[in-house]
């Protein structure tokens, strides 16, 4: 990568000119208020408090099946089966042929279970019980083997157990692509988030052959690189023809570990003429306004993952970008977040949010990001 990231005088005096017309433009958008930063706060700090709730009301309602469900010497499929809220879940254990590998003594594995809720999100055949008891094509069934393996990590690990902030841990799926069979963990202000959108509503469930981690999303192994990702929506096709242009889609089709804050064609169509669309992108040919864009670009990219609840509350979160002004702040959220660059106005609202890619993860933002 070190190859991208050389600076010139002229890099420099591109991006000057650019960075002033892109403020310029920015400013004149919709008036915020002088508190946004507080506003976003505040909201962030309220949703982490709504989630800390819902957990809480979970393990209320967990405690009313407790006494069933955790009889000694119960294992992780017993333990499924002795709770209503798992009949797809082990639906899908029978299907697949997993039922013996998870009732094993020997086992000592982590499984993070989803609820049927949690399934019902899945599109058909495979969002309940009656659809999962149904498949037939060996295909499908494969399929649902492994995300079912994407579930389970190989060792016992308690909450305690996992350190704050991120961290990630290897699943016993088999690993088709690398990094495909990794599941990414974002731990603070109590709650615990699995690839950024699965909230573990219930966390140390003793088996005798293993701990059960309730979540709320099932969790679906990335197929797709960042680039695969950025190609295949045309609502990126500004941020494509950008990378193209710049000789950076190549960063981000290999291996790797990035966060790509993407701006949506509609994002780049607020920045000056020749950077507001694919077709004026294309066309460019004067060197430092390439360079300029490759500046910019790498400005929306880290070299680690974050999800959204990674973003802190106005935490300082380095990019790619050459230095010093390679900053961007993020404001945490579930299932979506906020970011700000340098001379930005507003902040940036990102939805959809937590794309994950096996070599990173993509969040998509409404407004390009300006050192």
């Amino acid at each position: 990568m070190k190859k991208f990231f050389t600076r010139s005088a002229l890099l420099v005096a591109a991006c000057a000119i650019l960075f002033a017309s892109c403020k310029k433009e920015v400013s004149t958008g919709i008036a915020v208020p002088q508190n946004e930063e507080e506003q976003l706060k505040a909201d962030a700090q309220n949703a982490a408090s709504a989630r800390q709730s819902e957990v809480a009301d979970f393990e209320k309602e967990y405690a009313q099946y407790r006494d069933n469900a955790t009889e000694s010497g119960q294992n992780i499929v017993q333990i499924a089966q002795s709770l209503p809220i798992f009949k797809s879940l082990v639906a899908a254990v029978v299907k697949t042929g997993l039922a013996g590998t998870l009732s094993s003594a020997s086992l000592n594995a982590t499984v993070f279970a989803p609820t049927d809720a949690a399934f019902a999100k899945l599109p058909v055949p495979f969002n309940n019980q009656s659809n999962i008891n149904n498949i037939s094509d060996p295909a499908q069934i494969d399929a649902l083997r492994n995300i079912l393996l994407y579930h389970v990590l190989g060792t016992e690990v308690r909450r305690n157990q996992l350190p704050a902030g991120r961290s990630s841990a290897t699943t016993l799926k088999p690993e088709v692509v690398t990094n495909d069979n990794k599941i990414y963990f974002s731990n603070s202000l109590g709650l615990l988030l699995v690839n950024g959108n699965s909230l573990v509503l219930l966390a140390n469930v003793d088996a005798s052959n293993g701990i059960i981690h309730v979540i709320d999303d099932v969790l679906l192994p990335p197929t797709q690189t960042i680039a695969g990702i950025a190609t295949g929506n045309p609502a990126f096709s500004t941020l494509v023809a950008a990378l193209v242009k710049t000789n950076l889609v190549g960063a981000f089709t290999g291996t790797g570990n990035f966060t790509v804050y993407a701006p949506t064609n509609s994002a780049f169509a607020s920045l000056p003429a020749p950077f507001n669309n694919a077709a004026n992108i294309n066309a460019i040919s004067d060197p430092a306004q390439i360079s300029a864009l490759a500046n910019i670009l790498k400005y929306h990219v880290t070299d680690s993952r974050y999800f959204t609840w990674d973003l802190g509350l106005l935490s300082q979160i380095t990019t790619i970008a050459p230095g010093p002004n390679n900053k961007i702040r993020g404001i945490l959220g579930l299932n979506m977040g906020w970011v700000k660059g340098n001379t930005n106005t507003n902040f940036s609202k990102i939805t959809p949010s937590n794309i994950l890619a096996v070599n990173g993860v993509v969040q998509v933002i409404d407004r390009v990001l300006l050192p």
